[in-house]
């Protein structure tokens, strides 16, 4: 939920889905600012239960695509900080890094809950 609301978010902040997010600019951002502070808060339990419990595996692909990107999720992360912070970028380089948070949180996600909702029988 909240990657899709930063996804919508950021969209509408670029000018994009002007019509679909009923917000103005500055509504836009502060959305997008707070979805993402709850989205680091709310991953970071299971990022230290990851990382400190079962640790990086290598048992099968899957395991392994999912141990290196869930590593690459708070450098790419920390790297989307920096750019926020330090105006010298070109234009591009901040939606880029976005681009790519986006496309590793669904990494991921298809390398851990899709894949369990997928082949775990629930007995339903």
């Amino acid at each position: 939920m909240l990657v899709i609301v930063q996804l919508a978010t950021a969209a509408r902040m670029w000018g994009h889905l002007r019509g679909v997010v009923p917000l103005g600019d500055a509504g836009a951002a502060t959305v997008h600012r707070w979805s993402g502070r709850l989205a680091v808060l709310a991953t970071t339990p299971v990022a230290f239960h990851c990382i400190f419990i079962l640790g990086f595996r290598t048992d099968d692909l899957r395991v392994t695509v999912h141990s290196l990107v869930g590593t690459a999720v708070y450098g790419v992360l920390a790297g989307k900080l920096v750019i926020l912070k330090n105006h010298s970028f070109p234009g591009w380089v901040l939606p880029a890094a976005g681009g790519t948070l986006a496309t590793v949180l669904a990494l991921l996600w298809s390398s851990s809950s899709l894949w369990y909702f997928t082949n775990v029988d629930f007995g339903f």
